[in-house]
């Protein structure tokens, strides 16, 4: 039986081995194609000694900005938006440094640095000021920095599912200890190593057509995002920590809005209790994100999960028009 069982553990080990060889083949010859045959569709421009990529689409009316989620697709949530919004507004979306194709840099993953480099980028565009700014969960913790720093370039912010810096106050210790689960950085980076990773994030956006670019653009350029989006998800308590320092936006006009399917966390809990407080917990850290302005309104996404951009796009478009309006007195 000791005989077998060693036997058992070295065919299994040897399987492993070959996979993981066959998985660096096929991960690194991925790679090759991707960088050979995908080029920025955005332009490229030096933010103080690296690059950073942005997509601009529109010529006419203010300048609205995208900052993205915690996620490896960077611009690529806004892209389809854009294009719906051209026809009246000036659009800038753009990957954080190290994300697709922006190259990484030497500075920090805080929230004062990555405030800077979008400063910089924005103000090398040449596009006009004062902006919109739109910012996806973890972008609303991000573009607080900015604002803080540059109220002046800020015409109006709006906060989509916007993530609240002081989450833990609102919540249990049991749920904030479920929903902070993490993957291990070190087992991402095999992942992305042996060619997992691409697999696990294939038709990460909804599967039609209208998201067939996506769909086959960022599981091949993955790889360029993932030590990036590592290195920001250890830098996410010193990110909460940043923005919570930063309590309110003055009289700048601010929009929140706030998804409301209740079923949209079916699928990550087990325990109803947890799910139920949770729901609860995220309806007041919305209201309470209305404080940071004078002049706020929250606007509700029904039939949406957290990617409301993708779920309900009409309802961002309805918010920023109304920014516009708004904006222009």
């Amino acid at each position: 039986m000791t005989n077998m069982i060693k036997k058992l553990i070295l065919v299994i080990t040897s399987l492993i081995i070959l996979g993981s060889i066959f998985g660096v083949i096929y991960e690194q010859y991925s790679r090759y194609n991707a960088e050979k045959n995908l080029q920025p569709h955005g332009e490229l421009l030096d933010v103080g000694g690296h690059k950073l990529h942005y997509y601009k689409q529109g010529t006419k009316g203010p300048t609205v900005v995208f900052e993205s989620a915690f996620d490896p697709a960077g611009h690529l949530q806004w892209f389809n938006l854009q294009k719906q919004l051209s026809g009246f507004a000036t659009t800038v979306s753009y990957d954080r440094a190290g994300l697709m194709w922006s190259e990484r840099g030497a500075n920090p993953k805080s929230g004062k640095f990555m405030a800077k480099e979008l400063h910089t980028l924005l103000e090398r565009t040449g596009v006009s000021k004062p902006y919109i700014l739109v910012g996806h969960s973890l972008g609303g913790i991000i573009l607080r920095n900015f604002i803080a720093s540059y109220p002046q370039d800020v015409a109006g912010v709006i906060l989509v599912e916007s993530a609240h810096p002081e989450a833990q106050k609102f919540i249990s210790a049991e749920l904030n200890s479920t929903i902070n689960e993490q993957i291990p950085g070190s087992l991402l980076k095999f992942a992305n190593n042996v060619g997992l990773l691409r697999l696990m994030f294939k038709n990460s956006f909804p599967d039609n057509s209208e998201y067939d670019y996506q769909n086959s653009l960022y599981p091949a350029l993955l790889y360029k995002s993932a030590n990036a989006i590592i290195e920001e998800q250890n830098k996410i308590p010193q990110l909460y920590k940043e923005a919570s320092d930063i309590k309110s936006f003055g009289d700048i006009p601010l929009i929140v809005i706030t998804a409301t399917d209740t079923n949209r966390y079916d699928n990550y809990f087990s325990d109803e209790k947890l799910k139920t407080e949770l729901i609860h917990a995220l309806e007041v850290m919305q209201k309470d994100l209305l404080k940071l302005s004078t002049q706020s309104e929250q606007i509700l996404a029904p039939n949406s999960s957290h990617y409301i951009n993708e779920d309900r796009p009409d309802i961002i478009i309805d918010a920023i028009k109304k920014m516009i309006t708004y904006t222009n007195g």
